[in-house]
This record gives structure tokens, C-alpha cells and sequence, in this order.
């Protein structure tokens, strides 16, 4: 018998779990699954809180009460009358807000999606270390008095350093600490229209023929300096798409760089649902108009907002 290499039939696994997920993700705006990843995200946090909290009081203290009561709505009351399976609270809380709060995701099909995403948000790595650390902590001295939840949140979208370091996650939560959020969001928003720009060109331009005079006008346009000035635009290779990348992030790409958020740009942008959206519409404008050439090509603005309302089994 053949010797399975057990590394790589994990490594395919979650090759394979990766795609589904992606291909789950298709049938829902983009926004859509960011929102709902975020969402997740958020209940992970609250659900490490209680866990952290119960299993070092040994009981359910006062302050998680008040706390699920407010969110969760007649959780404890199922709880009281042993509809917890006996679980720990933190666990039958993880069920019921996978039940309550993604019902919506598990019946569209598309909640492993959701949680592929999830589990790219930083925010859940840092609340990992933050309870393993604090966890430690507690383990030989409780404190006087429970953290309460903002208290908590707050803790961990302060940690900075996680548990494994020198992880593509671990270099980009350490970077967070030199960027304001809004400013990340935003370099991040225009990072991904300038691959959006690359995609475009890349989609409506044949390999080796010069650019589409409407095309080159876009670039010029959008991006003085990348272009001859010339009417005639060069040909489409691969190394130009390369080069129209890195010239629309140059800007953002240097001052992270200087500033030290560099990691966290790029793993925000790689690793977020709309990029990845927008690599399966290329693909999908290339898979059809190979068919069938269209009469006339979308400007960029048109294919971006078509690209951003694309879902699988829908037409735009």
C-alpha cells in the first residue's frame, strides 16, 4: 500500500473546505457576507467573554446575566428549564446564536461561507490570545471583579500580540497598533478598487493586442504616468497588469510601509469577501465572452458595479 503523506491530506482538506466555502459565499452579495463574518465575529467575542468568566466562577455570575438577557432573549429561560443538554453555558450560547442570529445563512447555504470570513477576522485571533492569557491569569487568582463586556472587548482589540508570532495573522493584529481604524478602512476600500481597475482592464483586453483606445483613456485617466502618452495603447501582458497594480497602490502601499501598517493592509485586502468577489467575475466575464464576444465592452464603472451585484445563478 502507498504511504498517505498525512500532511498533505490536511493540507487538501482544507483546500478543498476553502473552495466550498468561497463557492457558498457566490450566492450572496459580498457586502451581505462581510456584514454577516463581522456579526460573527462580534458574537465570538461575547461568547469568550461568558466562557472565560463561567468556567473560573464555576457558576453564572450576575453580570453575564444581565449581559445575555439584553442580547440573547429567552436563552436563559431555556436554559433554566435544562434545554442546555448539559452543556456548558458558553457552548448551548454558541448554539443558540448560530440558531437564532445565522438562521438565515444555514437555510441559503452559504453559513460555512460565512464563517470561512469570520475566521479571517482578526478581531477572533485576539480574542483567542486574550482568554488563553486570561484564562492563565485567573486560573491562580480570580479577579475581585468580573471584567464587564466593553471592559472585555476593549482588552482584546488592544492585544497586539498573539500566540504564535511571526504568522501572516500575528504580524498584521501587531500592525493595527500603528493605524486608526477609519484610515485602514479606507486605504483598504481604495486598494481594492485599484485591483478592481487591474481586473477590468484585464477582463474586457485581448493577450498581447494593444489596449482598447476607451481602455488606455480609463488608465491615463485614472493613473497619469503608468501610460506613453502616445493614442496608441501598449500591449496587454501580464506585466502590465503587475505594474497597474502596484502604480494604483503605490501611495497607500509606501506610507503603510513608513508607518509600520503594512501587514494589516495587505491581509485586509487579500482576505476580504469583495476581492475575492471580484476575481470570480473576472473569471467569469473571461469564461463567457470567450463564448460569445460581446458587442461592446462595459466601461469601468459599469463592470465594478456589476462585479460588486454579482452573485452565482444571477445574471447582472
Amino acid at each position: 500500500m502507498v504511504k498517505i503523506d498525512s500532511v498533505s491530506l490536511v493540507l487538501n482538506v482544507r483546500r478543498d473546505g476553502k473552495q466550498r466555502a468561497l463557492c457558498e459565499g457566490l450566492v450572496v452579495p459580498w457586502q451581505q457576507l462581510a456584514d454577516g463574518a463581522a456579526a460573527f465575529a462580534e458574537w465570538h467575542m461575547i461568547i469568550l467573554w461568558v466562557r472565560v468568566i463561567t468556567e473560573t466562577a464555576d457558576h453564572v455570575p450576575q453580570i453575564v446575566r444581565f449581559a445575555l438577557q439584553s442580547r440573547c432573549p429567552g436563552f436563559l429561560e431555556l436554559q433554566s428549564r435544562g434545554q442546555g443538554n448539559d452543556l456548558p453555558i458558553w457552548k448551548s450560547l454558541e448554539e443558540w446564536v448560530t440558531a437564532h442570529r445565522f438562521a438565515r445563512a444555514r437555510a441559503e447555504g452559504w453559513f460555512d461561507a460565512l464563517m470561512y470570513y469570520a475566521y479571517k477576522d482578526l478581531r477572533i485571533e485576539q480574542a483567542w490570545t486574550t482568554w488563553e492569557r486570561t484564562k492563565a491569569d485567573w486560573r491562580h487568582t480570580a479577579p475581585v471583579r468580573w471584567p464587564t463586556l466593553e471592559q472585555w472587548t476593549l482588552e482584546v482589540l488592544a492585544t497586539r500580540s498573539l500566540a504564535l508570532p511571526g504568522t501572516e495573522k500575528a504580524r498584521a493584529v501587531q500592525a493595527l497598533g500603528t493605524v486608526e481604524a477609519p484610515r485602514l478602512n479606507r486605504a483598504v476600500t481604495e486598494s481594492l478598487e485599484t485591483r478592481a481597475l487591474a481586473l477590468w482592464v484585464d477582463a474586457v483586453s485581448k493577450p498581447r493586442q494593444p489596449l482598447d483606445g476607451d481602455v488606455a483613456t480609463e488608465l491615463r485617466n485614472r493613473c497619469p504616468g503608468l501610460l506613453p502618452a502616445s493614442d496608441v495603447g501598449p500591449q496587454w501582458v501580464r506585466s502590465l497588469f503587475y505594474r497597474l497594480v502596484r502604480f494604483g497602490e503605490s501611495t497607500w502601499r509606501c506610507t503603510a510601509r513608513s508607518e509600520g501598517w503594512y501587514a494589516a493592509l495587505h491581509y485586509a485586502v487579500v482576505h476580504h469577501p469583495r476581492y475575492q468577489r471580484l476575481i470570480h467575475y473576472n473569471q467569469r466575464c473571461h469564461d463567457e465572452w470567450f463564448q460569445v464576444r460581446p458587442k461592446s465592452y462595459p466601461s469601468f464603472a459599469d463592470w465594478l458595479a456589476s462585479a460588486d451585484a454579482y452573485c452565482a445563478g444571477r445574471r447582472t
